[in-house]
C-alpha cells in the first residue's frame, strides 16, 4: 500500500542504485536480507548492522538511501533509533521490518519517523517493493498491515497505549521485555528518578500496578514475544 508523499527522493534514488542500510541483531537474517535485497539490480546494501545505537552512529556518516529497522533490539532498540535518526535528517527514509504486526508498533513508529512498515511474515516482495516505494519519497505498508491501518474501532488497551508520551512507551517496553529500571536508565541515557517517574506515569495511564500485569499487557498487544 502506498501513500503519496513523505520526503523528497534522493539523487541516487532517482538516478542510480538505491543504497540500504540493514538493521537486525540476528546475524543470519542480515545475511539473508542482504542476499535478497541484492538480488534486485537497483538495490546495494551499504552497511549491516546489529544494533540502533549503530544504526544512530553510521547513519550520520553514510546517509543511506533506505534503512530497513528492525524493532527489538537489544539496547535502545529500533523506535529510538528512529526517533534520533530523523533528529540528524528529518527526510530520512526508514522502513520497518518486524515480526510483530502490532497496530500500536506500527503508530508508535510512525510518530517516531518511519515511513514504512514491513511484517517479516510478509512475501519477499513487499520488503523490495517497501525500500524502492519509501526511497521515492513516499509511504508504504505490507499488504497484511492495511486491515490493522483500517480498523475502524481500538480495542480497550489498544486505545490506552495512546495516552503515553514516545519516551513512556519507550521505558513500558523496554520494562515489559525484562528490564530493570537501571538498565532504563541506562539504555535511554536518562537518570533513575526520570525512569521512576515514567513509571508512575505509565501505570496510572494503562491501568496497570506491576510488571507483570504491564508484560501481560504487552504480550496481548503483540508488542513483545511471550
Amino acid at each position: 500500500m502506498m501513500v503519496s508523499g513523505g520526503r523528497g527522493a534522493s539523487f541516487a534514488a532517482v538516478a542510480g542504485v538505491v543504497s540500504v542500510m540493514v538493521v537486525d541483531d540476528h546475524p543470519a537474517l542480515r545475511a539473508g536480507l542482504r542476499s535478497l535485497i541484492e538480488s534486485d539490480t537497483g538495490l546495494r546494501v551499504v552497511r549491516d548492522l546489529e544494533s540502533g545505537e549503530a544504526a544512530y552512529g553510521e547513519y550520520r556518516t553514510l546517509r543511506p538511501d533506505v534503512v530497513v529497522m528492525d524493532l527489538s533490539m537489544d539496547g535502545f532498540g529500533g523506535i529510538e533509533a528512529i526517533r534520533r535518526i530523523r533528529s540528524v535528517d528529518p527526510q530520512a527514509a526508514i522502513l520497518v521490518y518486524s515480526v510483530h504486526n502490532s497496530r500500536v508498533l506500527l503508530e508508535r513508529a510512525i510518530e517516531a519517523g518511519a515511513v514504512g512498515f514491513v511484517t517479516k511474515g510478509s512475501h519477499v516482495d513487499s520488503l523490495l517493493q517497501g525500500i524502492r516505494t519509501v526511497a521515492r519519497g513516499e509511504s508504504f505498508v505490507s499488504p497484511d498491515m492495511v486491515p490493522i491501518l483500517i480498523q475502524r474501532q481500538h480495542s480497550p488497551e489498544s486505545g490506552r497505549f495512546g495516552r503515553l508520551t514516545q519516551r513512556e512507551f519507550q521505558v513500558f517496553k523496554l520494562l515489559s521485555e525484562g528490564h530493570s529500571l537501571a538498565d532504563c536508565a541506562r539504555i535511554l541515557h536518562l537518570s533513575s528518578k526520570t525512569v521512576s517517574n515514567h513509571l508512575t506515569q505509565i501505570k496510572a495511564k494503562l491501568g496497570v500496578s506491576s510488571p507483570a500485569e504491564m508484560a501481560r499487557l504487552a504480550i496481548r498487544q503483540g508488542l513483545v514475544e511471550p
